[in-house]
C-alpha cells in the first residue's frame, strides 16, 4: 500500500457503497473520511483538510446537489473537487450537477479504474 496522505471524503447513505469504496481507496493509500448525510459532509469539510469529495446525490435531508452548491459557493471550500457518484443517469441530473459546479459526474455501476483516473486528475489540478 502506498501512502499519499490525500484525504478523500466519501458521502453516501449506503453503508455498503462506502465500505467498498473505502477499501479500494485505502488500498491506494488515500486517507478516507466518511459521512452518511449532507449535513455531516458539510461538518467534515469544515473540520478536515479534504482533497476531494465523492458525493452521492440521493441523501437524507440535504441532497447532494445542495451540498455541492454549499461547498462550491463557500470561499473556504470552493476549490475542493467534487465528484457526483450516483445511480441517476445523465440528462437532467447531470445538468443539475454541473449547474451546482460539480467537477465530475460518475454513474453507478462504475469502473473503479475510471474513478481513480478522474480522482487523480482532479487532485492534481
Amino acid at each position: 500500500m502506498k501512502e499519499n496522505n490525500k484525504k478523500i471524503l466519501i458521502v453516501d447513505d449506503n453503508l455498503e457503497t462506502i465500505k467498498m469504496l473505502q477499501m479500494i481507496l485505502e488500498d491506494k493509500g488515500y486517507q478516507i473520511i466518511t459521512a452518511y448525510t449532507g449535513k455531516k459532509c458539510l461538518e467534515k469539510v469544515k473540520e478536515e483538510k479534504i482533497e476531494l469529495i465523492i458525493l452521492d446525490i440521493m441523501l437524507p435531508g440535504i441532497d447532494g446537489y445542495q451540498v455541492c452548491e454549499k461547498i462550491k459557493t463557500n470561499l473556504d471550500t470552493k476549490d475542493i473537487p467534487v465528484i457526483m457518484l450516483t445511480g441517476k443517469d445523465m440528462g437532467d441530473d447531470f445538468d443539475k450537477a454541473m449547474e451546482k459546479k460539480a467537477d465530475w459526474y460518475v454513474v453507478k455501476p462504475y469502473s473503479v479504474e475510471h474513478l481513480l483516473k478522474v480522482m487523480d486528475k482532479l487532485i492534481k489540478k
